[in-house]
């Protein structure tokens, strides 16, 4: 004899695994939608599809086409499905979707223009289907990067997080490369204002302080052509 409450127990569990178990259209959509998210995001290691709701009930069941609405991963997912009683009727069929991965998460608050490093962050693995943006990559060069808005201390850091240092900051005393036909003057000024790779910048003698403007070459340096 099996103990009563052994026997709940066993029949429980019986009950989860039949439940669990994938009808042919829930089969269906979680193929075709695993499909579509490592084509969407290669970068996420690991999906878990879990069904939301009652499965649909028919026996078979056929993808048509934007099955999918969007490309933008998402926690919550709907795949439509041929099938039922009705030719060309569609159900819908809802995963919640986790998509996990490694990402860089701040360990302290970062303002914005702030350069950062890899001493700001660490690796972890986290559920990205609720961000907003893809995270930045785990082995992206910090060095050229500087937070393009605050970034809050325990956040995920996206690409939008960041953006690349300008080859000339506000203050930054820039070498300068003055052309007057065949003659060539190298001199030095300071930045009015950031730039960068070929965009024009107010520059300022350090001694008279006359500002003229320039055009960004290189690494803190200009060219101003007469």
């Amino acid at each position: 004899m099996i103990p009563g409450l052994a026997l709940l127990l066993l029949l429980a569990g019986g009950t989860a695994v039949a439940a669990d178990a994938d009808s042919p259209p829930v089969a269906v959509a979680r193929a075709h939608l695993l499909d579509h998210l490592r084509q969407v995001r290669p970068d996420v290691g690991r999906f878990e599809l879990t069904l939301i709701g009652h499965p649909p009930s028919f026996a078979r069941a056929v993808v048509p086409d934007n099955a999918i609405h969007g490309n933008a991963l998402s926690s919550r997912t709907c795949v439509w499905i041929e099938g039922g009683r009705s030719a060309g009727s569609v159900v819908p069929v809802w995963f919640a979707v986790k998509a996990y991965r490694p990402v860089l998460v701040s360990q302290h608050g970062r303002g914005a223009r702030d350069p950062v490093d890899a001493g700001d962050f660490a690796v972890e693995e986290r559920d990205v289907a609720p961000l907003s943006g893809v995270p930045l990559a785990v082995n992206e060069d910090l060095s050229r990067l500087r937070a393009r808005h605050v970034i809050g201390a325990g956040r995920v850091v996206l690409k939008d997080d960041v953006e690349d240092i300008p080859q000339v900051l506000r203050g930054q005393e820039v070498d300068v490369l003055v052309k007057h036909g065949a003659v060539e003057i190298e001199t030095s000024a300071v930045a009015l204002r950031e730039a960068r790779l070929g965009d024009a910048v107010m520059l300022q003698n350090p001694t008279s302080h006359l500002t003229y403007a320039g055009r960004v070459v290189g690494q803190g340096r200009a060219v101003v052509s007469e």
